[in-house]
């Protein structure tokens, strides 16, 4: 049984994979690079974004044009705030979001533990969730804990 102990520290992204009604996809097309951190006193936070994101034209996110802006916020994710785990999830109740909607939301992730080559165990968060087409959408995030990465 998992404990909020063990999600303590850092992960980095291994691999984001996900379906649709069973067809296998690639968010942000398969280029995706992210971190999730848990800490002892129940909060976390975590990112995804889009490894060939374009600069934008401006010295801010701000001064950039509002279509440059949109495009930028199209390949990237993030939220945070607490978390608990019960059973066989951790919940993630979302305090701050680059999608308004989650906020105030729990999101609900299936825990795995998937063994890894350098013998330590990855963390398999899945999420199952109606999708905005009226489809299943399954995403599952692969992630390695920082001391285990090779940089």
């Amino acid at each position: 049984m998992t404990t909020a102990a063990d999600l303590v520290g850092s992960w980095r992204l291994v691999e984001w994979t996900a379906d649709i009604d069973g067809r296998p996809v690639t968010p942000f097309g398969g280029q995706t690079t992210g971190l999730i951190t848990y800490t002892g006193d129940g909060r976390m936070w975590g990112t995804l974004m889009r490894v060939d994101r374009s600069h934008l034209d401006g010295d801010t996110l701000a001064a950039a044009p509002e279509a440059q802006r949109a495009r930028a916020a199209t390949g990237y994710l993030n939220y945070a705030g607490t978390y608990r785990v019960e059973g066989p999830t951790v919940i993630h109740s979302v305090e701050v979001s680059l999608f308004p909607n989650w906020i105030g939301s729990d999101q609900i992730r299936e825990i795995q533990w998937v063994p890894n080559d350098r013998d330590g165990l990855d963390l398999m968060l899945s999420a199952q969730r109606l999708s905005s087409r009226g489809g299943t959408v399954t995403n599952r995030l692969l992630w390695r804990r920082l001391e285990y990465w090779d940089d």
